[in-house]
């Protein structure tokens, strides 16, 4: 009974999730204190944004559950570490810190964790200040370009280009770097 509930709730529910955060066209910052173990790991990964503080640690328990690895860990990992530490997490059971993730790539940065809310945030408040058409397009454009080939990157890109540059803030950009200043983005 319970295997075949697992089997079914997988793709159901973890599956959709990570390709909901993975497609969205808003940014998502994960924020990792302790451990992110499994589907937590997944969730983490597949977010635009990852900060952890240096003690946290990133784990793929699948192989030491008797089963293997599900909600895109296969996808996810050989893309942002390589291969190599890939099977090292995913065939080994290797646990890592939240300072080695940093180093590898897996995470944006470790920091002490008295110091992690204000690193999210530090993101937050310049994502939240930055043109929205732009950052969608842009994220939607480097998702799909590690499916696809140089050309098709290309394409899209030129696509975004040409829908981003008819917002309100593309203009804002544009006269705010002619006259020198800052420019104040309104999400339009």
């Amino acid at each position: 009974m319970v295997l075949r509930e697992m089997k079914r709730g997988t793709p159901i529910q973890a599956h959709r999730l990570i390709q909901l955060i993975t497609e969205i066209q808003l940014p998502v910052v994960s924020v990792v204190k302790g451990w992110a173990a499994g589907l937590g790991c997944q969730i983490a990964l597949a977010s635009d944004f990852r900060i952890a503080t240096a003690t946290s640690c990133f784990w793929e328990p699948f192989l030491d559950r008797g089963f293997s690895p599900d909600s895109r860990a296969t996808w996810l990992l050989p893309r942002l570490i390589g291969v190599a530490r890939a099977k090292e997490m995913l065939l080994l059971g290797r646990k890592v810190s939240g300072t080695e993730a940093a180093e590898w790539g897996l995470i944006l940065r470790a920091v002490p964790e008295e110091q992690l809310g204000a690193a999210a945030e530090e993101i937050v408040s310049q994502l939240v200040n930055d043109p929205t058409a732009a950052i969608g397009l842009t994220k939607q454009c480097t998702q799909r370009a590690l499916d696809g080939s140089l050309y098709e990157a290309m394409e899209a890109e030129s696509n975004a280009l040409e829908l981003s540059s008819r917002s309100k803030d593309f203009k804002e950009g544009l006269t705010a770097f002619s006259e020198g200043r800052e420019p104040n983005f309104t999400g339009l």
